[in-house]
């Protein structure tokens, strides 16, 4: 079993986090793989909320040059590890039943950026750095980062930030909408707790729906989004869960997915 992934579940949250701190969790093949195979199994463990770390004050520093040179890499191998690795990888965090948060501390750089816009929400302590460092090695964003960047920060500065490697503190990307939250270093891991237990604690059949709506959205129209909603909706009120929201609200009481395990 690979050690370069570590695995907690805490209640109905799991924490994933890269643990390659020897190279500030820059990724390989193997550690994608494994991320890939940590992030498919929550799909139905109980688990309500993912968040996907990295070890040591780190998130990930990119891919792990050095290593992949010292193997005589090809250009047939290259694009191997793109498809057969890093792909599986990203794609498993898009089609993750249940929100996925990225928690930055450190760097996030290259295809560390890249992961962390593959998840569904992105926080980083005060200290974090992002960059798009590609165009440093004579590259291009290959872990999605050309549909991402735009759609988060705008073309523009997808442009400034593809084409410059710049690096962006986090204030900085909180301002440009590329993470959603700061939380300050010292209570970081307490923080991202609270945040995480807060969502996991809404209906899972919400969660799961409202995060297949919003990203099947960003591929159609707005006539499409309203009739997607409407389809969500009625699968959320057909599910077990029913009306349960709108009762507890009126009740005043607690709803019925939080006495659950």
């Amino acid at each position: 079993m690979s050690t370069s992934i570590l695995t907690e579940k805490t209640g109905k949250i799991t924490k994933i986090t890269i643990n390659r701190q020897e190279v500030r969790n820059a990724v390989d093949k193997d550690t994608m793989l494994a991320l890939r195979d940590a992030v498919e199994q929550t799909a139905d463990d109980g688990t309500r909320v993912v968040i996907i770390t990295g070890a040591g004050g780190h998130f990930c520093s990119g891919a792990d040059i050095k290593a992949a040179m010292a193997s005589n890499l090809t250009p047939d191998d290259a694009i191997g590890v793109l498809t057969e690795s890093y792909g599986p990888a990203l794609k498993s965090i898009r089609n993750c039943p249940w929100p996925v948060i990225a928690a930055i501390e450190g760097n996030a750089a290259g295809i560390g950026l890249d992961l962390a816009m593959a998840c569904d929400i992105r926080v980083a302590s005060g200290d974090a750095i992002l960059s798009e460092l590609f165009i440093k090695v004579g590259l291009i964003p290959d872990g999605g980062g050309t549909f991402m960047l735009q759609r988060l920060v705008g073309i523009g500065r997808a442009m400034h930030l593809t084409f410059t490697g710049e690096p962006v503190p986090a204030e900085k990307a909180l301002s440009w909408g590329l993470i959603t939250s700061i939380f300050p270093s010292a209570t970081f891991s307490e923080d991202l707790m609270k945040y995480a237990g807060m969502i996991s604690k809404q209906s899972p059949v919400a969660l799961h729906y409202g995060k297949k709506a919003i990203h099947e959205a960003l591929y159609g129209n707005y006539e499409d989004a309203l009739n997607r909603e409407a389809e969500y909706q009625k699968k959320i009120f057909s599910s077990k869960y029913g009306f349960e929201g709108f009762k507890a609200f009126v009740e005043k009481r607690p709803p019925s997915w939080l006495k659950e395990d």
